[in-house]
């Protein structure tokens, strides 16, 4: 009697251990499969939301990769072009991220902010950047302390400022892609110099000054700044169209370029 009393408590410890140990198996599975990035799949199509994200940050990307206009292979960036790109950014941007020049920045940081623009593999090796108006170094490397400081007293102009661009949705997409999240937009781009009413369809044609789409002046006389958008929409079928591809493996928050294409040559739209 007192042996079956044994073999039982060993029998209801084995089935209690067997219990713990599958409960603990579901959870651990449960606790992974969370912890996976996962995306919603389904439709590819962009929201409204998704689409003036973009917009604004290629609107980053374009304070200076747009001078290449789409002809760049982003892969074939040399240093010198990398550390323009940080030179450029629009000032806001560089106070968000706290790209204090004047007092200077460290490569650490440098090295940073382009990963996230241009992805986790991107490479750097300090040189300086050059100045817009090509009259020398701006942002200059110190090899002692490892970090970028503006030569503020030798280039005593203005801040770059960036062409004037104005965006027009063509079509979008999201894709799955494994452990990413593919976004490609297409735009429809019209180019001006600040302050000025003529329009351009690429960039290439602003800084040559050919091939002028309108002149808002001469066609509509005094307008405001608000109604540039609704008049150049009349005209966006003489604008280039630009294809830009961004991944991210979070959200759209955290994507990054791979790829920026001109397509006028063979645009389908």
């Amino acid at each position: 009697m007192e042996n079956i009393k044994r073999v039982g408590m060993v029998l209801i410890s084995v089935l209690t251990l067997i219990i713990v140990a599958s409960l603990i198996f579901v959870i651990n599975i449960n606790l992974t499969s969370s912890e996976k990035q996962t995306f919603n799949d389904d439709s590819e199509h962009l929201t409204e939301e998704e689409i003036i994200s973009l917009i604004e940050l290629i609107n980053v990307y374009d304070s200076y990769l747009i001078t290449f206009d789409g002809t760049k292979d982003l892969n074939t960036l040399t240093m010198q072009e990398k550390i323009n790109f940080i030179d450029r950014l629009p000032n806001e941007v560089k106070q968000e991220l706290n790209l204090d020049f004047e007092s200077g920045v460290s490569l650490n940081k440098i090295e940073s902010v382009l990963k996230s623009y241009l992805g986790p593999n991107t490479t750097f090796s300090p040189v300086n950047s050059t100045c817009y108006l090509n009259d020398g170094d701006y942002l200059i490397y110190d090899e002692s302390t490892k970090m970028y400081k503006a030569d503020s007293d030798y280039h005593a102009h203005g801040a770059y400022t960036p062409p004037s661009i104005e965006n027009y949705y063509v079509e979008g997409k999201r894709i799955v892609d494994g452990d990413k999240l593919i976004y490609t937009i297409t735009l429809k781009k019209a180019f001006a110099y600040p302050n000025s009413s003529l329009y351009y369809g690429s960039y290439t044609d602003l800084v040559n000054n050919t091939n002028l789409v309108v002149n808002l002046y001469e066609e509509y006389g005094n307008y405001e700044q608000e109604e540039i958008s609704s008049l150049l929409e009349d005209y966006k079928d003489e604008f280039t169209s630009y294809t830009y591809v961004l991944e991210t493996k979070d959200s759209l928050n955290n994507s990054y370029l791979v790829e920026l294409a001109n397509l006028k040559s063979q645009s389908e739209f």
